[in-house]
Protein backbone atom coordinates (compact mmCIF):
# COMPACT_ATOMS: atom_id res chain seq x y z
CA UNK A 1 0.00 0.00 0.00
CA UNK A 2 0.93 3.53 -0.87
CA UNK A 3 -0.06 6.76 -0.23
CA UNK A 4 -2.28 8.74 -2.94
CA UNK A 5 -2.25 12.46 -2.44
CA UNK A 6 -5.05 14.99 -3.57
CA UNK A 7 -5.39 18.78 -4.02
CA UNK A 8 -8.52 19.78 -5.33
CA UNK A 9 -9.65 23.20 -6.65
CA UNK A 10 -12.85 23.31 -7.23
CA UNK A 11 -13.09 26.84 -8.90
CA UNK A 12 -12.01 25.35 -11.83
CA UNK A 13 -15.03 22.85 -12.40
CA UNK A 14 -17.36 26.38 -11.05
CA UNK A 15 -15.55 28.34 -14.29
CA UNK A 16 -16.26 25.46 -16.50
CA UNK A 17 -20.12 25.29 -15.86
CA UNK A 18 -20.21 29.72 -15.91
CA UNK A 19 -18.23 30.64 -18.60
CA UNK A 20 -17.05 27.45 -20.30
CA UNK A 21 -14.41 24.89 -20.52
CA UNK A 22 -12.13 27.45 -22.82
CA UNK A 23 -11.88 30.01 -19.97
CA UNK A 24 -11.62 27.51 -17.64
CA UNK A 25 -8.69 25.61 -19.08
CA UNK A 26 -6.59 28.82 -18.45
CA UNK A 27 -7.21 28.66 -15.11
CA UNK A 28 -6.58 25.02 -14.92
CA UNK A 29 -3.40 25.08 -16.99
CA UNK A 30 -1.69 27.70 -14.35
CA UNK A 31 -2.51 25.79 -11.61
CA UNK A 32 -1.33 22.72 -12.78
CA UNK A 33 2.31 24.28 -13.71
CA UNK A 34 1.46 25.82 -9.57
CA UNK A 35 0.87 22.18 -8.88
CA UNK A 36 3.71 20.77 -10.54
CA UNK A 37 6.30 22.96 -9.14
CA UNK A 38 5.29 23.12 -5.39
CA UNK A 39 4.93 19.42 -5.96
CA UNK A 40 8.66 18.85 -7.08
CA UNK A 41 10.01 20.94 -4.65
CA UNK A 42 9.14 19.32 -1.87
CA UNK A 43 8.23 15.78 -2.70
CA UNK A 44 10.38 13.43 -4.26
CA UNK A 45 11.82 12.59 -7.93
CA UNK A 46 10.59 8.77 -7.63
CA UNK A 47 6.84 9.92 -6.84
CA UNK A 48 4.45 10.23 -9.51
CA UNK A 49 2.17 13.28 -10.29
CA UNK A 50 -0.67 13.17 -12.03
CA UNK A 51 -3.84 15.46 -13.92
CA UNK A 52 -6.20 14.98 -15.95
CA UNK A 53 -7.04 17.54 -18.78
CA UNK A 54 -10.24 19.22 -17.64
CA UNK A 55 -10.14 17.95 -14.19
CA UNK A 56 -9.77 19.74 -11.02
CA UNK A 57 -7.97 17.09 -9.09
CA UNK A 58 -4.23 16.76 -8.98
CA UNK A 59 -2.64 13.94 -7.65
CA UNK A 60 0.97 12.57 -6.32
CA UNK A 61 1.02 8.60 -5.57
CA UNK A 62 4.08 8.65 -3.15
CA UNK A 63 6.97 5.77 -4.66
CA UNK A 64 8.94 5.62 -1.40
CA UNK A 65 7.11 4.57 1.85
CA UNK A 66 9.49 6.37 4.80
CA UNK A 67 11.16 9.40 5.02
CA UNK A 68 14.55 8.45 3.44
CA UNK A 69 15.05 6.54 0.67
CA UNK A 70 16.44 3.48 2.84
CA UNK A 71 13.42 3.82 4.91
CA UNK A 72 10.69 0.70 4.73
CA UNK A 73 8.19 2.32 6.84
CA UNK A 74 4.97 3.28 5.14
CA UNK A 75 4.49 7.06 5.43
CA UNK A 76 2.38 8.06 8.63
CA UNK A 77 -0.74 10.48 8.23
CA UNK A 78 0.85 13.30 10.06
CA UNK A 79 4.07 13.26 7.24
CA UNK A 80 0.91 13.40 4.51
CA UNK A 81 -0.89 15.87 6.12
CA UNK A 82 2.20 18.02 6.52
CA UNK A 83 2.96 17.25 2.51
CA UNK A 84 -0.85 18.29 1.58
CA UNK A 85 -0.70 21.52 3.60
CA UNK A 86 2.47 22.63 2.66
CA UNK A 87 2.12 22.28 -1.34
CA UNK A 88 -2.11 23.47 -0.29
CA UNK A 89 -0.75 26.75 0.76
CA UNK A 90 1.61 27.67 -1.91
CA UNK A 91 -1.37 26.93 -4.44
CA UNK A 92 -3.67 29.09 -2.09
CA UNK A 93 -1.34 32.13 -2.00
CA UNK A 94 -0.57 32.14 -5.89
CA UNK A 95 -4.13 31.92 -7.26
CA UNK A 96 -6.20 32.79 -4.13
CA UNK A 97 -8.39 30.24 -4.20
CA UNK A 98 -9.79 27.85 -2.06
CA UNK A 99 -8.05 23.90 -2.24
CA UNK A 100 -9.08 21.27 -0.68
CA UNK A 101 -6.81 18.36 0.22
CA UNK A 102 -7.48 14.38 1.00
CA UNK A 103 -5.12 11.53 0.96
CA UNK A 104 -5.63 7.77 1.16
CA UNK A 105 -3.57 4.45 1.43
CA UNK A 106 -3.92 1.92 -2.24
CA UNK A 107 -2.51 -0.72 -3.66
CA UNK A 108 -0.71 0.07 -7.17
CA UNK A 109 -2.91 -2.86 -8.33
CA UNK A 110 -5.92 -1.08 -7.11
CA UNK A 111 -4.76 1.94 -8.37
CA UNK A 112 -4.74 0.74 -12.03
CA UNK A 113 -7.96 -1.22 -11.62
CA UNK A 114 -10.23 1.41 -10.38
CA UNK A 115 -8.16 4.98 -9.98
CA UNK A 116 -11.52 6.96 -9.40
CA UNK A 117 -12.43 4.62 -6.36
CA UNK A 118 -9.44 5.78 -4.97
CA UNK A 119 -9.67 9.64 -5.58
CA UNK A 120 -12.83 9.70 -4.45
CA UNK A 121 -11.55 7.41 -1.26
CA UNK A 122 -9.21 10.20 -0.78
CA UNK A 123 -11.89 12.92 -1.16
CA UNK A 124 -14.39 11.41 1.46
CA UNK A 125 -11.19 10.83 4.32
CA UNK A 126 -10.21 14.70 3.51
CA UNK A 127 -14.00 15.27 4.20
CA UNK A 128 -14.39 13.73 7.19
CA UNK A 129 -11.44 15.47 8.56
CA UNK A 130 -12.35 18.62 7.95
CA UNK A 131 -15.73 17.98 9.50
CA UNK A 132 -13.61 16.65 12.82
CA UNK A 133 -11.75 19.76 12.94
CA UNK A 134 -14.41 22.10 12.71
CA UNK A 135 -16.50 20.13 15.27
CA UNK A 136 -13.53 20.21 17.50
CA UNK A 137 -12.70 23.93 16.75
CA UNK A 138 -16.28 24.35 17.91
CA UNK A 139 -16.59 22.41 21.07
CA UNK A 140 -13.00 23.73 22.20
CA UNK A 141 -14.95 27.38 21.51
CA UNK A 142 -17.94 26.65 23.61
CA UNK A 143 -15.59 25.21 26.08
CA UNK A 144 -14.36 28.40 26.82
CA UNK A 145 -17.25 30.21 28.02
CA UNK A 146 -17.54 28.65 31.22
CA UNK A 147 -14.02 28.44 31.47
CA UNK A 148 -13.87 31.47 31.44
CA UNK A 149 -16.31 32.59 33.65
CA UNK A 150 -15.40 29.86 36.32
CA UNK A 151 -11.44 30.93 36.46
CA UNK A 152 -12.91 34.34 36.84
CA UNK A 153 -15.05 34.19 39.70
CA UNK A 154 -12.42 31.79 40.88
CA UNK A 155 -9.90 34.56 40.67
CA UNK A 156 -12.21 37.40 42.61
CA UNK A 157 -12.15 35.53 45.49
CA UNK A 158 -8.63 34.91 45.93
CA UNK A 159 -7.32 38.67 45.12
CA UNK A 160 -9.67 40.02 47.21
CA UNK A 161 -11.61 38.93 51.01
CA UNK A 162 -15.50 39.45 50.67
CA UNK A 163 -18.48 38.49 52.88
CA UNK A 164 -19.96 35.18 53.45
CA UNK A 165 -22.76 35.78 51.25
CA UNK A 166 -21.25 37.57 48.65
CA UNK A 167 -18.77 34.43 48.05
CA UNK A 168 -20.86 32.04 48.56
CA UNK A 169 -22.80 33.32 45.36
CA UNK A 170 -19.89 33.33 43.39
CA UNK A 171 -19.42 29.55 44.08
CA UNK A 172 -22.64 29.17 43.38
CA UNK A 173 -21.94 30.97 39.58
CA UNK A 174 -19.33 28.54 39.37
CA UNK A 175 -20.00 25.79 40.44
CA UNK A 176 -23.53 26.22 38.25
CA UNK A 177 -20.90 26.80 35.16
CA UNK A 178 -18.91 23.96 35.77
CA UNK A 179 -21.99 22.03 35.47
CA UNK A 180 -22.47 23.33 32.31
CA UNK A 181 -19.16 22.35 30.99
CA UNK A 182 -19.92 19.17 32.54
CA UNK A 183 -22.90 18.81 30.33
CA UNK A 184 -21.23 20.12 27.13
CA UNK A 185 -18.64 17.63 27.87
CA UNK A 186 -20.81 14.63 28.26
CA UNK A 187 -23.28 15.54 25.13
CA UNK A 188 -20.31 16.48 22.69
CA UNK A 189 -21.01 13.29 20.39
CA UNK A 190 -24.90 14.22 20.75
CA UNK A 191 -24.75 18.07 20.23
CA UNK A 192 -22.72 18.95 17.67
CA UNK A 193 -22.79 22.82 18.00
CA UNK A 194 -22.41 23.29 14.21
CA UNK A 195 -24.78 20.77 13.10
CA UNK A 196 -27.51 20.72 15.69
CA UNK A 197 -28.61 17.79 14.32
CA UNK A 198 -29.76 16.14 17.39
CA UNK A 199 -30.96 19.20 19.39
CA UNK A 200 -34.77 17.40 20.99
CA UNK A 201 -37.21 20.00 19.57
CA UNK A 202 -40.54 18.15 20.40
CA UNK A 203 -40.48 18.46 24.51
CA UNK A 204 -37.66 21.41 24.60
CA UNK A 205 -38.92 24.49 26.81
CA UNK A 206 -36.92 27.17 28.85
CA UNK A 207 -37.06 30.66 30.64
CA UNK A 208 -34.83 32.79 27.99
CA UNK A 209 -34.99 35.61 30.76
CA UNK A 210 -34.19 33.36 33.20
CA UNK A 211 -31.14 32.33 30.90
CA UNK A 212 -30.29 35.62 29.94
CA UNK A 213 -30.01 36.82 33.59
CA UNK A 214 -28.15 33.56 34.18
CA UNK A 215 -25.80 34.47 31.44
CA UNK A 216 -25.17 37.66 32.70
CA UNK A 217 -24.26 36.57 35.92
CA UNK A 218 -21.73 34.23 34.36
CA UNK A 219 -20.10 37.35 32.39
CA UNK A 220 -19.96 39.37 35.60
CA UNK A 221 -16.02 39.31 35.40
CA UNK A 222 -15.44 39.71 32.06
CA UNK A 223 -17.93 42.68 32.06
CA UNK A 224 -16.50 43.96 34.69
CA UNK A 225 -12.65 43.59 33.23
CA UNK A 226 -14.05 45.25 30.09
CA UNK A 227 -15.31 48.41 32.15
CA UNK A 228 -18.71 47.65 30.06
CA UNK A 229 -22.31 48.81 31.35
CA UNK A 230 -24.47 45.83 30.66
CA UNK A 231 -28.36 46.65 31.30
CA UNK A 232 -31.31 43.64 30.91
CA UNK A 233 -34.27 45.06 30.09
CA UNK A 234 -37.98 43.48 29.50
CA UNK A 235 -39.73 40.87 30.35
CA UNK A 236 -39.30 38.99 33.04
CA UNK A 237 -40.70 35.56 32.04
CA UNK A 238 -40.90 34.37 28.14
CA UNK A 239 -40.92 30.31 27.63
CA UNK A 240 -39.39 29.09 24.72
CA UNK A 241 -39.18 25.83 22.42
CA UNK A 242 -35.27 25.47 23.17
CA UNK A 243 -33.41 23.77 25.25
CA UNK A 244 -31.78 26.15 28.23
CA UNK A 245 -27.85 24.40 27.06
CA UNK A 246 -28.40 25.90 23.53
CA UNK A 247 -30.64 29.03 24.48
CA UNK A 248 -27.41 29.47 26.89
CA UNK A 249 -24.91 28.91 24.25
CA UNK A 250 -26.95 31.70 21.98
CA UNK A 251 -26.94 34.64 24.53
CA UNK A 252 -23.91 33.85 26.05
CA UNK A 253 -22.16 34.12 22.49
CA UNK A 254 -24.01 37.39 20.86
CA UNK A 255 -23.03 39.17 24.43
CA UNK A 256 -19.41 38.42 24.29
CA UNK A 257 -19.66 39.39 20.73
CA UNK A 258 -20.92 42.76 22.28
CA UNK A 259 -18.29 43.06 24.73
CA UNK A 260 -15.47 41.94 22.16
CA UNK A 261 -16.36 44.29 19.53
CA UNK A 262 -18.01 47.11 21.52
CA UNK A 263 -16.21 50.27 22.24
CA UNK A 264 -13.51 50.35 25.63
CA UNK A 265 -16.07 50.83 28.85
CA UNK A 266 -18.92 51.20 26.76
CA UNK A 267 -22.80 50.28 26.89
CA UNK A 268 -24.78 47.07 26.05
CA UNK A 269 -28.29 46.83 25.82
CA UNK A 270 -30.16 43.58 26.08
CA UNK A 271 -33.82 43.67 26.08
CA UNK A 272 -36.35 40.99 25.55
CA UNK A 273 -39.97 41.30 24.10
CA UNK A 274 -42.50 38.96 22.19
CA UNK A 275 -43.17 39.47 18.33
CA UNK A 276 -45.32 36.79 18.47
CA UNK A 277 -45.52 33.82 17.30
CA UNK A 278 -41.35 34.49 18.20
CA UNK A 279 -39.59 35.35 21.23
CA UNK A 280 -37.27 38.56 20.47
CA UNK A 281 -34.00 38.92 22.31
CA UNK A 282 -31.66 42.60 21.42
CA UNK A 283 -28.44 42.93 21.97
CA UNK A 284 -27.08 46.72 21.09
CA UNK A 285 -23.49 47.69 21.50
CA UNK A 286 -22.15 51.18 21.19
CA UNK A 287 -18.91 50.13 19.20
CA UNK A 288 -18.09 50.52 15.40
CA UNK A 289 -20.81 48.62 13.83
CA UNK A 290 -21.22 45.83 11.25
CA UNK A 291 -21.11 47.19 7.58
CA UNK A 292 -24.03 45.94 5.78
CA UNK A 293 -21.96 44.47 2.72
CA UNK A 294 -20.29 42.27 5.84
CA UNK A 295 -23.38 41.49 7.74
CA UNK A 296 -24.11 38.06 5.60
CA UNK A 297 -20.59 36.71 6.08
CA UNK A 298 -19.78 37.04 9.72
CA UNK A 299 -22.23 33.78 10.11
CA UNK A 300 -20.20 31.63 7.82
CA UNK A 301 -18.17 28.97 9.49
CA UNK A 302 -14.64 29.65 10.16
CA UNK A 303 -14.56 33.06 8.91
CA UNK A 304 -13.41 36.05 10.62
CA UNK A 305 -13.48 39.60 9.28
CA UNK A 306 -12.21 42.59 11.70
CA UNK A 307 -13.94 45.48 11.97
CA UNK A 308 -11.52 48.71 12.30
CA UNK A 309 -8.82 47.46 14.77
CA UNK A 310 -10.78 45.23 16.30
CA UNK A 311 -10.29 41.38 16.63
CA UNK A 312 -12.04 39.01 13.64
CA UNK A 313 -15.17 37.28 14.17
CA UNK A 314 -14.59 33.14 15.56
CA UNK A 315 -17.15 30.80 15.30
CA UNK A 316 -19.37 31.72 17.96
CA UNK A 317 -22.42 33.61 15.81
CA UNK A 318 -22.15 30.32 13.12
CA UNK A 319 -23.24 28.37 16.22
CA UNK A 320 -25.67 31.09 17.23
CA UNK A 321 -27.34 30.74 13.62
CA UNK A 322 -27.04 27.13 13.29
CA UNK A 323 -28.59 26.56 17.01
CA UNK A 324 -31.69 28.79 15.50
CA UNK A 325 -32.11 28.30 12.43
CA UNK A 326 -32.69 24.66 13.59
CA UNK A 327 -35.34 25.60 16.00
CA UNK A 328 -37.21 27.75 12.96
CA UNK A 329 -36.23 31.18 14.29
CA UNK A 330 -33.95 33.95 12.54
CA UNK A 331 -30.83 36.13 13.50
CA UNK A 332 -30.86 39.49 12.35
CA UNK A 333 -28.23 42.35 12.00
CA UNK A 334 -28.48 45.79 12.12
CA UNK A 335 -27.54 49.72 13.27
CA UNK A 336 -28.15 50.09 17.36
CA UNK A 337 -29.46 53.29 18.41
CA UNK A 338 -26.58 53.17 20.53
CA UNK A 339 -24.19 53.70 17.38
CA UNK A 340 -22.77 50.26 17.42
CA UNK A 341 -24.62 46.85 16.06
CA UNK A 342 -27.65 45.20 16.94
CA UNK A 343 -28.26 41.67 17.15
CA UNK A 344 -31.89 40.59 17.23
CA UNK A 345 -32.89 36.86 17.61
CA UNK A 346 -36.03 35.50 17.11
CA UNK A 347 -37.37 32.16 18.83
CA UNK A 348 -40.24 30.63 19.27
CA UNK A 349 -42.51 30.56 21.66
CA UNK A 350 -43.68 27.34 23.87
CA UNK A 351 -46.70 26.83 23.98
CA UNK A 352 -48.76 27.83 26.65
CA UNK A 353 -49.46 25.29 29.23
CA UNK A 354 -51.12 26.05 32.36
CA UNK A 355 -50.44 29.49 32.95
CA UNK A 356 -50.24 33.33 31.46
CA UNK A 357 -46.68 34.32 30.52
CA UNK A 358 -45.24 37.53 32.85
Amino acid sequence: MRPLLLWRIPEIGARALREGRRRSRSLERHAEALFLEAAQALLRGSDRLAHRVDSEEFVAYLGVRGRSEKSRRVALPVDLRGALERIAARLHARLDLPVEVGWTYVAPAELARDPQAALQEALQRGDRERERVAFLSAVGHELRTPLSSIRGYIETLLDAPHDAPTARRFLEIAQSEALRMARLVDGVLEFSLLDCSALHLADACCDLAAVARRAVRSLEPAITHAGARLDLRGATRIDIALDEDAAMHVVLNVIQNALVHGSHAGAIVVSLGRCRPFARLRIDDDGPGIPPELRKRIFQRGVRIGVGDRPGFGLGLAIVESIVARVGGEVRVGDAPLGGARFEILLPLQAEKGGAES
